[in-house]
């Protein structure tokens, strides 16, 4: 979650965030430091770039303080910022933190649980694999399903091995859709380079907005 510092929103912009091309613009900008401060008994990491207004950032799964500041604001005009948003930030830490502890991969779980999980798993998967490996081109040599806590899928290309996370049973079939055809990719590409995101953008056009959603449950 993040919230310029100044500028208000226009048409070009939304609240919490940038236009595309100003965040063309801050990608491109310079790193110069790199400190953390305690403002008011909070720890707020201050990042220093090649940037004209400053930026506050609450992050999961912790609910860190990160602002992106320019390279000659003083710490004052930084500490006095902090104290102006001082309930927005409070309000968005209990938000991360909650959402942290509601997400799927901490919940507790049964054996009765993980027998389920692997019934509507290898149910939807069986039917997934007949009509996603003629279009990818690849088969796996095995698909384990496994509870993991920072995964939602993986790959062994050398071995043709898949695991898939037993969380997705209980999660919308587009995101195990998504996760099989990202590791049956693999299977032709290692790593998460053009390759890969070539082959993932014919094969699934919508892929990137379903990670994306993904990530923001872990």
């Amino acid at each position: 979650m993040n919230e310029p510092a100044r500028t208000p929103p226009s048409d070009g912009r939304r609240r919490g965030g940038v236009s595309q091309r100003r965040a063309s613009s801050r990608r491109r900008a310079q790193t110069l430091s790199v400190e953390v401060l305690d403002i008011e008994g909070l720890e707020v990491t201050v990042t220093r770039k090649t940037v004209k207004n400053m930026y506050l950032r609450i992050k999961p799964p912790d609910g860190r303080i990160e602002i992106t500041a320019p390279q000659k604001l003083s710490r004052a005009a930084i500490a006095r910022f902090v104290h102006s948003r001082r309930d927005w930030i409070e309000s968005q830490r209990r938000s991360v933190v909650n959402a942290e502890e509601r997400s799927p991969l901490k919940q507790p779980w049964s054996e009765e649980r993980k027998r389920e999980a692997k019934r509507i798993l290898n149910e939807r998967i069986s039917r997934m694999l007949l009509y996603w490996v003629p279009i990818v081109g690849k088969i796996p040599t095995d698909i384990s399903l496994r509870r993991m806590s920072t995964r939602w899928g993986s790959c062994t290309p050398a071995t043709g091995r898949i695991r898939i996370n037993l969380e997705l049973a209980f999660l919308p079939e587009a995101y195990l859709e998504y996760v099989l055809v990202h590791e049956l990719t693999h299977l032709w590409e290692r790593g998460h380079g053009v390759g890969f995101q070539r082959r993932m953008t014919q094969y699934l056009p919508e892929w990137k907005r379903l990670r994306r959603e993904l990530n923001q449950l872990v």
